[in-house]
């Protein structure tokens, strides 16, 4: 199969290219070689042992795809995706708030539309994680090539799996470039998600002390008194076999998080945390929360090469105000990171407003969705650009 490249924007990319795509239903399957010869050291998430754990833990709750592209004969590049099942209301938050009028009448008819949906979708890249778009290409190639490579890969997969009917590029980082100019030229309608919040620590901090002297007066105060009123809580790092004998309680305290997310298309099962944990243990640490030797809350960080992710928590809601239990989890992990040294935390999307407290930035993102029907995505470009995640006060702690 060959890139349709009528775009004149796109004249590095030779009109004669063909580019062949060979797809594969499980990590296993791909020639081993073929595919680590393009993971990174900054990207151990697409590592074969990593994919396989997925596919293990989530069997019947999604599907994967992985994708090898040849050029002229030569590899050039591979690409993942997943699989799940879409369904429209995890759109429906982000529709403006009831009001009076015919035009919003018609709004709110799109929106129970809209709620109804169920369809089978395509993901590029890892659910999991924060920003991670599953594609890695020689590095020669510029981001407009990038693009072209991948949505000629996804049209490839459409043909091939009749089943999916719809199509997904979720965490891109604005600003835009010339990496959506294929997926433009193709009719993808741009989304709007809540923004990543991270926060860059300075090399000269060390402990957590260096943190609070950086912060100003009021803001430190408030950290001193969520610190205080924390202090009948009790936290360590747990080991795979101590999260294995209270995994009941920590899935519960998951689902509680992962149950208020506006945005929240799956969900990881119970077994996948102490199995990472086990593949993994420098890369993935577990810290759990307790109140009178009841866990009460958990979070956790994969470490990766050039950033530190935090990447799920859990939180018992019915003591997390009078405790400070989130903020105090929060503030546990820049004091982590001082300690050893991480620079970059990404603290994903939840609670904006609150990671902001603690010295978190937003960092505004979007994505691309395509359904394989053009007029219901040309339907769909009716609304998507009315979408907006909910607006929140940002604050900032630091002098």
């Amino acid at each position: 199969m060959s890139i349709e490249l009528s775009d004149p924007n796109a004249a590095a990319i030779s009109r004669d290219t063909h580019v062949s795509v060979s797809l594969y239903d499980s990590i296993m399957s791909v020639p081993q070689a073929d595919w680590t010869r393009f993971i990174q050291d900054n990207n151990p998430l697409l590592q074969p042992s990593y994919l396989k754990l997925l596919e293990d833990t989530l069997t019947g709750e999604m599907e994967f795809i992985y994708a090898l592209l040849r050029k002229d004969n030569g590899l050039i590049g591979i690409c993942y995706f997943q699989v799940v099942h879409f369904k429209g209301t995890n759109l429906t938050a982000y529709f403006p708030q009831d009001n009076k009028g015919i035009k919003n009448k018609l709004l709110n008819l799109t929106k129970g539309l809209v709620a109804k949906i169920d369809i089978p979708l395509l993901v590029s890249g890892n659910l999991f994680i924060t920003g991670e778009q599953g594609v890695s290409l020689l590095s020669h190639f510029t981001e407009l090539e990038k693009s072209y490579y991948l949505s000629h890969t996804i049209d490839h997969i459409l043909k091939e799996r009749k089943r999916i009917k719809a199509v997904l590029l979720p965490d891109m980082y604005e600003p835009k470039g010339d990496f959506d100019t294929a997926f433009l030229r193709n009719k993808y309608q741009r989304i709007y998600v809540e923004a990543d919040m991270s926060m860059t620590l300075p090399q000269h901090w060390h402990h957590f002390e260096d943190y609070l002297a950086a912060i100003s007066s009021k803001y430190r105060v408030r950290a001193k008194k969520i610190l205080s009123n924390s202090q009948q809580l009790t936290s360590h790092e747990l080991t795979a076999d101590e999260l294995d004998a209270q995994l009941d309680r920590f899935f519960e305290l998951y689902k509680s998080v992962a149950d208020k997310a506006d945005f929240n298309i799956a969900k990881l099962p119970k077994d996948y945390y102490p199995l990472q944990m086990r593949q993994a243990p420098d890369m993935y640490k577990v810290f759990g929360y307790y109140l009178d030797g009841k866990m009460v809350g958990f979070m956790t960080l994969f470490i990766l090469p050039h950033k530190t992710e935090v990447h799920y928590c859990g939180i018992d809601y019915t003591i997390n105000k009078e405790h400070g239990l989130y903020q105090r989890m929060l503030y546990d992990v820049v004091k982590y990171a001082t300690e050893h040294n991480l620079r970059k935390l990404h603290f994903g999307r939840t609670a904006p407003e609150v990671k902001s407290t603690i010295g978190a930035i937003p960092h505004p993102m979007y994505g691309y969705l395509k359904h394989r029907n053009p007029i219901i995505t040309a339907i769909m470009g009716l609304f998507t650009g009315r979408l907006k995640p909910r607006e929140y006060i940002l604050r900032s702690p630091f002098k």
